[in-house]
């Protein structure tokens, strides 16, 4: 079968990013056939960039900032209604990631070869190692979230063979079309963080998820700032313990990753010290008990907290 995939981007102020990121996919190889890219911010900075990126990019504006996964769910229906019956994957991007050449290929040939209806690559870091791991579906104590070492390292302690996981980051997951028209698209209620922990546990509840140690992609976030910007990355944070609650207790195909809810606490603490007890109670209550993830209902508090930061500093001299 011909390799034919539409790319998913959603993007909020990080026009720098998504611009290599554009470049980067100018030059992936081929089967990469569309490219959608919803812009939850409305930039025309945004706009001018995707334009400049060919017939096969298609940009996406939504009335107000749907997040995250609503911005990838809106992308994947929009990929989905000009798809043709060539389509055969589907392309999930974090708007800070780098493909080299090959990536597709790589990917689409591992998951063919194990049966996989979704598969990551090996994420390397701007410090050149290796980071942002998936769940494994076998762990060990070599073999955790983290790894401290670069991707030859990492092949020659592990292999360079997939290995099953349960979930994965969405910073650069390729997924088999008939899998998303099984089992749907990202949720729009996450808002932020772990929407692709839920999309992909539930990917791999039905079928079968990957890492392919032998395709590498770059994961280069911008440089954190203080101020306004370390309070935004705390509601993120915030919101993702939310998530990961939600996930974890109250969606059956989560149940798997509810051990894992321990292990975000002691992380969210030593980033934000016990002070920031409250606010994580809030979370645990509003994901776990309320049934609410970070972006619906009363559980959108940290959305809303977060919308009246960037008014404020929008507003900044």
């Amino acid at each position: 079968m011909k390799l034919s995939v539409a790319a998913l981007i959603a993007t909020y102020r990080r026009p720098r990013e998504l611009e290599r990121l554009l470049q980067s996919l100018a030059q992936v190889g081929e089967g990469l056939t569309t490219v959608i890219v919803v812009d939850n911010d409305g930039s025309a900075e945004v706009r001018a960039l995707v334009d400049r990126a060919g017939p096969m990019a298609h940009y996406l504006h939504p009335e107000t900032n749907l997040g995250c996964g609503g911005g990838l769910r809106l992308a994947g229906e929009h990929a989905l209604a000009l798809a043709d019956a060539e389509l055969t994957h589907l392309l999930i991007l974090d708007d800070d990631a780098v493909l080299p050449p090959g990536t597709l290929a790589g990917l689409a040939g591992a998951m063919d070869e194990k049966h996989a209806d979704l598969a990551y690559p090996l994420v390397v870091g701007v410090n050149g190692r290796v980071g942002w791991l998936p769940g494994f579906a076998q762990r060990s104590r070599e073999l955790r979230d983290t790894f401290d070492g670069t991707p030859a390292d990492f092949r020659a302690y592990f292999g360079n063979g997939p290995r099953e996981v349960v979930w994965a980051q969405g910073i650069c997951l390729l997924v088999r079309r008939d899998a998303i028209e099984k089992w749907g698209l990202h949720r729009d209620d996450f808002w932020v963080r772990g929407e692709d922990m839920e999309f992909s546990l539930r990917l791999t509840a039905h079928g079968r998820g990957i890492l392919v140690p032998s395709v590498e992609v770059r994961h280069l976030p911008p440089p954190e700032t203080a101020g306004l910007s370390r309070q935004a990355e705390y509601l993120k944070h915030c919101a993702l313990v939310q998530n990961v609650a939600f996930v974890g207790l109250r969606l059956s195909h989560g149940h798997r990753i509810a051990w894992t809810l321990a292990g975000a606490l002691r992380r969210f603490f030593r980033a934000w010290s016990w002070r920031a007890c409250v606010d994580a109670l809030r979370a645990l209550w509003r994901g776990g008990i309320l049934g609410e993830p970070a972006g619906a209902g009363t559980g959108a508090t940290f959305r809303k907290r977060f919308a009246a930061l960037q008014a404020m500093k929008a507003s900044a001299p």
